[in-house]
């Protein structure tokens, strides 16, 4: 870290020393403020004929001398924050104001309190009597400048902090953002202290990933048009071949029986390697589905066509199709030529390895925030083994239902085999997407 960096540490510092310095000149103005105030209270008191009068009354009538102390600070007592300076001879013999200025140091009076003296008639002599009003104001201003001024210190202090946490607060809402997919965020950049160290990390993370994402998607997309390219390719020899091997097989048909098993075995391998191809070019250009917007469509207007379509087709091939579906004016978010061809997929299987002497099941239900199809048929059992799969179908329907935001799962059991299809509903679309505490529910 470069040592000229704003760091936390510094800026922590220079906090607390604004902060007491704005606290120490705040409780200078204040206690000085109020003292100015205090003072003058205090000398204006000898000018209140009020204050004046009660005292020469308490003199007159309770026969005060000048030096019946006790009796002086029961008057004092009596009128609390008037406070009072007896001088006979221009010396002081009472004082209520400080102790210092008691019986026990001989105080002459000064030209400022000949000012402020007035001549007062006690029972043994006349002496001259300085009124303050207001004096032990001053150990109230002093406690409340001190309150005041540990008040502001802080208040300055946690003012600086939340600056501090208010930044590192929108930092974390930032990152929470990137967790959730959402790379073109950019982080907010501020100060140049350690907070933004770590912003200035993850934004360049942020880039990087961007940019590597980036370029992936370009990799596989240029494998994809490839791999579509290749297999477009050797379609074309391939049927050649297979042309080929028909005209041969016509020409030695029942005349050579082991030629004819030959041509027959490498005509089967051509067709497969054929249809292997097809497959691997229909699931590398699935990306033109996933580039259309989905649309929130009525289940009941349009599921309903999509099955009754399979339905028919399935029933003209010979099976018996059990239906019993049941949607009611609900919304879902699909992509229209996505859901026909994943229902052709799924027809296609039936057809291939589906019992046509048994049952076809297709059931359709609005559950609670999905729209469930599930269809059951029985296995057939071939009499030369089971044919190969590559499984392309199945990987097909599953990309396709997922970028729809559904979900596929299938399962063989007990000669059954059961797909089950679900088509997000459109209220619920947006709440899942953001992925924060809703959960799916299992397929059973």
């Amino acid at each position: 870290m470069s040592p000229n960096k704003w760091t936390i540490r510094k800026k922590l510092s220079a906090l607390i020393l604004l902060a007491f310095a704005a606290a120490v000149s705040f409780f200078y103005i204040s206690y000085f403020s109020s003292r100015h105030i205090i003072e003058e209270r205090a000398i204006n008191g000898l000018r209140d004929p009020k204050t004046a009068d009660s005292l020469i009354h308490y003199i007159a009538e309770n026969e005060v001398n000048t030096y019946d102390y006790e009796k002086l600070q029961r008057w004092c007592s009596a009128y609390r924050g008037v406070d009072i300076e007896v001088f006979v001879d221009e010396l002081l013999v009472y004082s209520s104001v400080a102790r210092e200025r008691s019986l026990g140091i001989i105080v002459r009076e000064s030209e400022l309190d000949k000012r402020l003296a007035m001549p007062v008639q006690f029972h043994d002599r006349e002496a001259e009597v300085i009124l303050y009003n207001g004096i032990h104001l001053y150990n109230r201003a002093l406690e409340i400048g001190i309150v005041e001024a540990c008040l502001l210190f802080f208040v300055i202090i946690i003012l600086g902090i939340r600056s501090e946490v208010r930044y590192i607060r929108t930092v974390n809402e930032e990152i929470h953002v990137l967790e959730g997919g959402d790379l073109s965020k950019e982080i907010t950049i501020r100060g140049s202290d350690e907070v933004t160290m770590l912003a200035e990390s993850v934004d360049e993370f942020r880039k990087s990933m961007r940019n590597q994402l980036k370029t992936i998607e370009e990799l596989e997309k240029s494998n994809r048009m490839m791999s579509a390219e290749i297999a477009h390719d050797l379609r074309t020899p391939l049927t050649s071949l297979i042309m080929y091997l028909d005209f041969a097989y016509g020409e030695i048909q029942g005349k050579e029986p082991q030629a004819e098993e030959y041509l027959t075995k490498a005509r089967e391998k051509s067709v497969r390697l054929r249809n292997l191809l097809e497959e691997n070019f229909s699931y590398t250009t699935m990306t033109d589905y996933f580039m259309k917007e989905k649309q929130e469509v009525h289940a009941y207007e349009v599921m309903n066509g999509y099955l009754n379509d399979m339905i028919l087709n399935l029933e003209t091939e010979g099976f018996n199709v059990r239906s019993d579906i049941s949607f009611r004016k609900c919304s879902i978010l699909i992509q229209r030529d996505a859901v026909a061809r994943v229902l052709g997929n799924l027809m296609t299987n039936i057809l291939k390895y589906a019992d046509r002497d048994g049952e076809v099941c297709i059931c359709g239900r609005e559950k609670d925030k999905y729209l469930e199809i599930r269809i059951t048929n029985d296995v057939r059992i071939f009499d030369e083994g089971k044919p190969e799969s590559t499984g392309f179908g199945a990987r097909i329907v599953k990309r396709l239902i997922e970028e729809m935001d559904g979900e596929y799962s299938s399962c063989e059991k007990d000669g059954k085999y059961t797909t089950v299809l679900r088509f997000l509903k459109a209220r619920d679309h947006e709440s899942l997407e953001d992925g924060q505490g809703t959960e799916r529910e299992q397929i059973s």
